[in-house]
């Protein structure tokens, strides 16, 4: 709203703004380019990243129907949903934690419960009662939601550090991604993705409270994301040291205690504080080993994945996927809470043996495709979108059908 300043005698009258008012948080980078989004088209902008996520259901779809005709087998969808680890939250949420158990390793199916976080089985669970106990049933629309709250959750963090031409982009590249496969299966990534686009939001806008709590439903979520409390941390440090904002250290306080409260839980229940780390060691072989695993598949030096060559070469694209966006996060300057979750998460993929570079975890470092929808030139922007589509239906058609190797 604009209104006329009082003039008074030899003063001239001007035009002042009544209504701005300084943007909270991080700014916009100077070089935010101007122009018509696809979304601006839409009664509602943020439906344009649900409509790419329904689109990326289709992909998915065909492509456990079309893999079912070239195989000549007829599988039902949950074979394709209810894949590996999936059992494992469904039966979490079915039956709970074991009420004992011993280690070393017993290779039961409930002895590898522990080492999955609750907060997503604990939805599953709380769903089942609207679905009359049908935990698949109630798995599916825990998914579902999860996925397209992801990719609204992407959509609206870009538009936040860039603008919705560049929001529009990467929920593309995003939602055609390899490692969006786990839109299609009983998995935990796409609701840690909605989770951490949601703290990041919160801290770019300077709610250190509300960055703390989802940061903290995240961290009981997924054990990657107590790389939030990092992020926090250094977004806290910079508001301190420019601001004197130590409102700032609610959110790095916070963030840890899903993660605290379930380790807490696991130690009151197993006699041992430490016992998720010695399920992860004894069931997957999950440990730090500073990159050394990552590097030997890079190059096909390491036996245990290199007899698996789809999955090896998997790797290695996803690696320099990786790096690749890295180096464009980087060069777009994006606000420092959105470019250190990104490098954060895939240097912990790379560190930790069995981790590596698989899909869905260079996927979890999804503000990495903020900083490639900001850099790469429409040339080779959509070639990108194509092969990265291609990859989609080819990991979500053929990983079943050929059971070998860790699920990517």
């Amino acid at each position: 709203m604009l209104r006329p300043a009082r003039a008074g005698a030899g003063v001239t009258s001007r035009v002042v703004p009544t209504t701005e008012s300084p943007r909270r948080g991080w700014p916009r980078p100077s070089d935010t380019r101007s122009g018509q989004a696809l979304s601006d088209r839409l009664p509602v902008p943020w439906a344009f990243p649900l409509i790419i996520f329904a689109i990326t259901w289709l992909l998915i779809l065909a492509a456990w129907y079309g893999s079912a005709v070239i195989y000549h087998q007829s599988h039902p969808w949950t074979w394709h949903f209810v894949f590996k680890d999936a059992r494992y939250y469904l039966g979490i949420a079915e039956h709970g934690y074991p009420a004992r158990l011993q280690i070393p390793w017993t290779l039961s199916p409930a002895a590898g419960r522990p080492a999955f976080f609750p907060l997503f089985p604990v939805l599953i669970r709380l769903t089942s009662y609207l679905t009359g106990g049908d935990y698949l049933i109630a798995g599916l629309i825990v998914s579902v939601l999860a996925g397209a709250a992801s990719a609204v959750g992407v959509w609206t963090l870009a538009a936040r550090v860039r603008d919705r031409r560049v929001a529009d982009r990467a929920v593309v590249l995003y939602c055609f991604f390899p490692g969006a496969m786990t839109f299609g299966m009983l998995y935990s990534e796409p609701l840690a993705v909605a989770l951490g686009a949601a703290a990041l939001l919160a801290l770019i806008e300077r709610r250190w409270l509300l960055a703390g709590i989802i940061g903290a439903a995240g961290t009981a979520e997924r054990p990657t994301l107590i790389l939030l409390a990092v992020v926090s941390g250094v977004a806290a440090a910079q508001a301190i040291w420019t601001r004197r904002e130590w409102r700032a250290l609610l959110a790095p306080a916070l963030t840890p205690l899903g993660l605290l409260a379930f380790f807490g839980y696991l130690g009151q229940r197993y006699h041992d504080y430490a016992f998720w780390f010695q399920v992860e060691k004894g069931g997957w072989n999950q440990h730090i080993d500073w990159g050394v695993h990552t590097l030997r598949s890079v190059f096909w030096a390491d036996p245990g994945t290199s007899k698996y060559r789809v999955f090896n070469v998997v790797l290695i694209i996803m690696f320099i996927a990786a790096v690749a966006g890295v180096a464009m996060t980087l060069a777009a300057r994006l606000p420092l809470p959105v470019t250190l979750f990104g490098i954060l998460v895939v240097l912990s993929c790379v560190i930790a043996y069995g981790q590596s570079t698989k899909p869905r975890f260079v996927w979890s470092a999804f503000t990495l495709f903020i900083g490639a929808a900001a850099k790469l030139p429409k040339v080779i922007y959509w070639p990108v979108v194509v092969l990265s589509a291609a990859g989609l239906v080819f990991l979500v058609g053929w990983w079943p059908h050929h059971y070998v190797g860790p699920a990517p």
